[in-house]
């Protein structure tokens, strides 16, 4: 048996990778800067906590994990600017 994948398989998954990377460009661009800093503090803060929680513990509900990223870019102003920046009205909000 051969460890190599058929030639139309590869190309069929590489087209489907560059598919996604447009597909989350195209998000990113469509984002306002405020909603794109969000995603961002959020992201990598809720990645960050990811990364530091014991597995044993399982799973927190989507609320608990929320209050986590959220205190957590508190914590770390200058790390996460936009969250910790506060909420802004929409007629504030530059595009």
């Amino acid at each position: 048996m051969s460890d190599t994948l058929p030639e139309p398989l590869l190309t069929y998954f590489a087209q489907r990778e560059a598919a996604r990377a447009d597909a989350v460009t195209a998000f990113l661009a469509s984002l306002t800067p405020r909603e794109r800093g969000l995603f961002h503090d959020a992201a990598v803060m809720g990645y960050v906590q990811g990364l530091m929680r014991d597995r044993s513990e399982g799973c927190p509900k989507d609320s608990q994990v929320m209050a986590l990223v959220v205190d957590a870019c508190l914590a770390f102003p200058d790390l996460y600017p936009t969250v910790s920046a506060g909420p802004v009205c929409p007629d504030e909000e530059q595009t």
